[in-house]
């Protein structure tokens, strides 16, 4: 199996050990593409074979001389070679992969151009399988090694999140499963983002304003409603990646498009020990935590690894950090209901001011006093319960109960009001 696969949705399926089912040539660029590379790469590099081609690069099996390694030679598509997005995606994943450094993160060897101007890049070659590709052929993994791939690709991101790397597409397609020495490598950096860093002092952002980049069924909820993306994006797709790793299937009972993007923004995610009864608890805990609706309520994905690595490798750590405030006082501060209720308060104490002053001068009938009186009465708990119900920030749907509730103080509104209107005799 090629380490980097050409792009998610477009990989090669590559069995392990050698020939790629139906390699026949495919006329046109592709053809030009392969002879070009085989004539400017050698003789430092010996092109073998293509072994994928997706709509943004093609790879190929090269054998590197001086070193007598397999290699895999990943090239821009000719057909993005005046997009500029594009040719600075695929440069940006050169660089943001060749700065780093893990046993648990696919290499890059060297980073160059073509004569005709299209970049490419040389990485690790891995002989093995997707974690996709697995998942299908095996079904869910022995919680042991579901744990250790968590494990692994968790490192592998605190990595990149140290260097200011978001991968911002893991999931099992993009999990490489190496065969001799079972580990789990992350791949298939072609649409990081570069956060900020303390080095650059800005951030690089290659996505039009609104796109989605990646799978919406691996995607955190943030990513989704077009929020600022950051690592912690990651850890929730993670958290995903573990589901499927130990039970085969997501978190979410969902089948349509609709009810995984639906599920991602509002949904429960199941506990993990209601699919699959031998997984430890500390795992579910941590697969748990992962999946927080809030970025900042997750953990790091260093935490992650330490948290799960096996007692007697590191030093044992602590229980992962949660907010400091939970509880009722944290649910009335994440929906702003001291500021709702205060807003309401002056401006139902001003409606009040107003219509006393118009009743004592006899603008208005004391009737109007009265009315306005009840309408703040009943107001108060119906704007307290919107703020409950939609308080936060973003956009939450409307509940059954609030049904109810808005209907009878509807009701009770119109009794009262109706009551004091028989009832008034001008004075």
């Amino acid at each position: 199996m090629f380490s980097g696969d050409v792009n998610s949705a477009d990989s090669a399926n590559i069995p392990e050990g050698g020939v790629e089912p139906n390699d026949t040539p495919v006329p046109g660029r592709g053809d030009e593409l392969e002879s070009l590379i085989k004539d400017e790469l050698a003789p430092e590099l010996e092109v073998v074979r293509r072994l994928g081609r997706g709509s943004m690069a093609s790879v190929y099996l090269a054998r590197e001389q001086q070193l007598k390694r397999l290699v895999a030679i990943k090239v821009l598509s000719p057909k993005l070679a005046r997009d500029e997005r594009a040719r600075l995606r695929f440069e940006r994943e050169a660089q943001a992969v060749a700065a780093l450094s893990h046993p648990n993160i696919v290499a890059v060897h060297r980073v160059g151009r073509l004569s005709n101007d299209l970049p490419y890049f040389v990485m690790q070659y891995v002989k093995g399988r997707t974690m996709e590709e697995r998942l299908q052929a095996e079904g869910p993994l022995p919680v042991g090694d579901a744990r250790n791939a968590i494990i692994q690709v968790a490192s592998a991101l605190a990595a990149a999140h140290q260097k200011g790397i978001v991968h911002r597409d893991v999931r099992p397609e993009n999990v490489l499963y190496e065969a001799d020495s079972g580990r789990a490598l992350l791949t298939d950096f072609g649409i990081v983002a570069i956060l900020a860093s303390a080095e650059s002092g800005q951030a690089a952002r290659l996505t039009r304003t609104g796109e989605l980049v990646g799978d919406p069924a691996h995607m955190s909820p943030e990513q989704l409603s077009g929020h600022d993306i950051t690592e912690f994006s990651d850890v929730y797709a993670l958290g995903l990646l573990g589901y499927e790793l130990v039970t085969g299937r997501g978190p979410y009972d969902t089948k349509s498009r609709r009810e995984v993007i639906t599920a991602h923004m509002q949904g429960e995610p199941r506990r993990l020990s209601e699919l699959r009864g031998d997984v430890e608890s500390d795992l579910e805990d941590v697969l748990m935590r992962c999946l927080a609706k809030e970025p900042e309520h997750r953990p790091r994905a260093a935490d992650v690894a330490r948290r799960l690595t096996a007692p007697g490798e590191v030093t044992p750590m602590p229980p992962l950090k949660v907010p400091a405030e939970e509880g009722v006082m944290a649910s009335i501060k994440e929906r702003r209901l001291p500021q709702i209720m205060i807003a309401f308060g002056a401006v139902a104490w001003g409606v009040l001011g107003v219509f006393d002053q118009l009743a004592d001068r006899e603008v208005l009938p004391e009737l109007a006093y009265r009315l306005a009186l009840v309408a703040v009465v009943t107001g108060f708990p119906a704007v307290l319960t919107g703020a409950w119900f939609h308080g936060k920030k973003g956009r939450q749907k409307f509940e059954p109960v609030e049904y109810w509730v808005f209907g009878g103080l509807a009701l009770i509104w119109l009794v009262v009001s109706g009551f004091i209107i028989i009832q008034w005799r001008p004075g």
